[in-house]
């Protein structure tokens, strides 16, 4: 049954029904009763009054025909409606419903009931007509025309009790359905296949495959009587237990769950979370994506972050907490990472694999040691500026360069100096020379010129500069070597070195 718009003006919708579902027509041995409700302005979108509906029921035995007992029908309405006792004129019982005053119908529906109907004999499709007397404002009322149509089905006819063998099944199970129907044309409207789908004669249909989300199935009965097509469906439903889920919009009040994988299929579409994203329990959130995670803003971490890859990001990572990566941490281009306090993983020397640019205008400041395997240079005009220098764990430092100390700048030892394999004599130094063999002659020589032979005798000379020399038995002259003379303390005590 359907609604019949007849003129283009009238104002207010009418949607009929029957009991029984389908309606059937009378037999020789029995007479069909049944009733037809029409509920008038479902789903008005125009402003509408009226002050009265009449309606027009076809009298006689033809398919055109809804019963030949029109004095007969039962009438009634919703209330505040009031119907009049049927007339009848010109083929047709006129039953009009009036209100106690103009009705304005905005989301109200109102139902207009014709029961006691003895259907006649011949099976086709009835157009019971409508006459409204409507205005868009209250007043200025005019007649506009519409009709629905009403299917009267053959006699004995049967359509019920389209049900499925189970209302739950498993996700991926087929369902299977049921009904009871006499001889028609069935056709079955399910989920994806709004096309319908034709069945056989057997009253039972399994679905082509499992369902995986709750499913509402039509089943469409059609027969020819009258030279029309009588329509009538029937609906049901099957639900999935942990059905696949598929909505426009979701918002979610309450704690969700998700026991598998939760992905965006479109890519253009953001996952926004007002909140925080966190791992089941105790276990630490997962993003385990070959392509990896990609932030094009800033990424504030709290906590405690293990980077068991590489990280690469075109915006700024901001670590609150420690950052331990256990793969490659890169920052390409023209990337920065800043770090307050960067240490080697659990009490390790941090490593190093690469040159280390440190730019002009910035200080590198070593708190504790600094260790170079390798080269440590400072090329160009660098300077490194050092508190204590000293070779690594207790070895003697090398210096394997010139060593260029600049005016105005001290060299300060505060031990002994060794030149060329022999140590330096300091000035201030006191100096006590001793010969333990007759085979070598010392002198002393001063600077003025005086060579003095203290073989054997001491002589004081002050405020004059010496060099020590002494012939060995092979009569060749050398620089007496560390440690065959002794140095004096400014008190007169000797301090002999270790080889004397």
């Amino acid at each position: 049954m359907s609604v019949v718009m007849v003129n283009t003006t009238n104002l207010l919708p009418y949607e009929p029904s029957t009991d029984p579902k389908p309606l059937r027509v009378s037999s020789a041995e029995e007479t069909e009763y049944g009733s037809v409700n029409i509920n008038v302005g479902s789903g008005i979108t125009t402003p509408a009054w009226c002050n009265r509906i009449t309606i027009r029921v076809p009298v006689g035995a033809g398919a055109e025909h809804l019963t030949t007992e029109g004095a007969d029908i039962r009438t009634g309405a919703s209330t505040g409606w009031t119907p009049s006792p049927p007339t009848i004129s010109g083929g047709f019982a006129v039953i009009t419903f009036t209100p106690a005053r103009a009705v304005q119908f905005t989301g109200q529906i109102v139902t207009l009931t014709l029961s006691n109907i003895a259907v006649n004999r011949t099976a086709g499709q009835v157009s019971v007509e409508i006459i409204e007397s409507s205005s868009t404002t209250n007043g200025s009322f005019t007649n506009k025309n519409a009709a629905v149509e009403v299917d009267k089905f053959p006699a004995g006819f049967v359509f019920r009790n389209f049900a499925p063998e189970k209302i739950m099944v498993e996700n991926g199970e087929v369902a299977v359905l049921h009904w009871e129907g006499s001889d028609a044309k069935y056709t079955m409207h399910w989920g994806d296949t709004p096309a319908g789908v034709p069945l056989d004669k057997e009253r039972v249909w399994p679905t082509p495959r499992g369902l995986t989300t709750v499913t509402g199935f039509m089943l469409r009965a059609e027969v020819t009587a009258g030279g029309v097509t009588l329509t009538h469906t029937l609906t049901t439903a099957v639900t999935v237990r942990i059905p696949d889920l598929v909505v426009r919009n979701l918002t979610v009040q309450g704690p969700a769950t998700f026991a598998d994988s939760v992905s965006l299929s479109n890519t253009g579409k953001d996952l926004t979370v007002a909140g925080s994203v966190r791992g089941a329990g105790s276990n630490p959130l997962r993003v385990s994506q070959t392509a990896g995670l990609k932030v094009d803003a800033a990424l504030n971490v709290t906590g405690a972050s293990t980077f068991n890859n590489s990280i690469t990001t075109t915006g700024g990572v901001t670590v609150g907490g420690t950052l331990t990566a256990n793969g490659s941490l890169d920052a390409v281009g023209n990337g920065i990472v800043r770090i307050a306090d960067l240490r080697g993983p659990y009490g390790e020397p941090l490593e190093i694999n690469s040159h280390v640019n440190v730019l002009p205008d910035n200080n590198v400041t070593v708190g504790g040691t600094l260790n170079a395997n390798g080269s440590l240079n400072a090329v160009g005009n660098g300077i490194v500026r050092i508190a204590d220098l000293r070779g690594p764990y207790n070895q003697p430092l090398k210096i394997n360069s010139h060593v260029n100390v600049l005016p105005n700048n001290n060299v300060t030892i505060t031990d002994n100096l060794t030149v060329g394999g022999k140590r330096a004599i300091r000035a201030g130094d006191r100096i006590k020379l001793e010969v333990n063999s007759h085979n070598k002659e010392l002198y002393l020589y001063c600077e003025t010129g005086n060579r003095d032979n203290v073989y054997g005798g001491s002589r004081n000379y002050s405020n004059a500069t010496w060099r020590v020399h002494y012939y060995d038995s092979r009569s060749s002259l050398n620089d007496a070597a560390d440690g065959q003379g002794t140095i004096a303390e400014p008190n007169g005590d000797d301090i002999r070195s270790a080889d004397d």
